[in-house]
């Protein structure tokens, strides 16, 4: 009995160890950002679209936009942060119509996004959007605090 409570306590101990390192390596920004000129950035962090249950609700994500926008993925780059303690990915869009929401001065958004593939390394992170270049796609995000995010992670993103 007490080899399993000691085997149990290093497994809990190693379970948590992962998730703390896992969550830092996702959430650290990258501090590599490539220059973005006019585009406007949309950052996305962890996986919440799985934890809320309106994300299942197209009309949740409808309203809950602040913009709503269709184009085509123009560029699509996976990088490591500057301490390569995650890859984050860099997606361009050219943005062809306007849904919802006061268009921009460019259409041009960057969609910043942790997780990819860099060489023979891959980092996946739940409930992000993977987008390909080429391909069109509507998207649904929000303001907050002059931040851009999209609405319910992958929920929020829709090809055409």
């Amino acid at each position: 009995m007490k080899n399993k409570y000691r085997i149990c306590t290093v497994f809990l101990f190693f379970i948590s160890a992962v998730l703390l390192i896992s969550s830092s390596a996702c959430t650290s920004e990258p501090s590599g950002t490539p220059s973005t000129g006019e585009k406007i950035v949309v950052s996305q962090s962890g996986g919440a679209g799985l934890l809320i249950q309106e994300c299942s609700d197209r009309s949740y994500i409808t309203e809950t936009a602040d913009y709503i926008v269709e184009g085509t993925v123009e560029k699509v780059e996976s990088k490591w942060n500057d301490d390569k303690t995650g890859i984050f990915t860099y997606t361009d869009l050219k943005i062809e119509n306007y849904v919802k929401g006061t268009p921009f001065t460019q259409n041009e958004l960057q969609i910043v996004t942790p997780g990819g593939t860099v060489g023979d390394i891959s980092q996946w992170v739940e409930d992000q959007p993977i987008l390909h270049e080429g391909t069109q796609v509507r998207i649904y995000f929000k303001e907050e605090n002059g931040e851009f995010a999209i609405v319910c992670g992958h929920f929020g993103v829709e090809e055409r």
